[in-house]
């Protein structure tokens, strides 16, 4: 639950993107390559919290699996582990389709790949 609901950040990259970046208009009111840097580095934050959470409960129910008591215990530690590592495969998903928004739309005023 804790994993979906920060997933829907993601949901909200383009949205974020076109609030700061700016308009023909605008472009000279706001410092854009900044804006971009900001959200990369907040989104990176969020990956790697969701990634290192999902990891930590993967590993504990892997653990679990060892000294599950019963058969109806460990089907049921076997179906949170493939449903931990379905959800790591979606994060992955999540994180390209994020970061290849992100550097489609922050290309013009900053280049990410150099950091990368």
């Amino acid at each position: 639950a804790v994993v979906s609901t920060q997933s829907t950040g993601d949901d909200k990259v383009i949205y974020r993107l076109n609030t700061i970046l700016p308009t023909a208009s605008f472009a000279g009111n706001v410092d854009a390559a900044a804006s971009c840097s900001k959200f990369h580095s907040e989104l990176s934050d969020i990956h790697t919290k969701r990634a290192n959470l999902i990891s930590s409960c993967l590993q504990k129910h892997e653990a679990l699996l060892t000294t599950a008591p019963d058969n109806h215990d460990r089907r049921s530690t076997l179906r949170m582990i493939r449903s931990l590592k379905n959800e790591q495969t979606v994060e992955n998903v999540i994180n390209e389709r994020s970061f290849t928004i992100l550097n489609t739309k922050c290309t013009p005023f900053t280049d990410f790949k150099a950091g990368l």
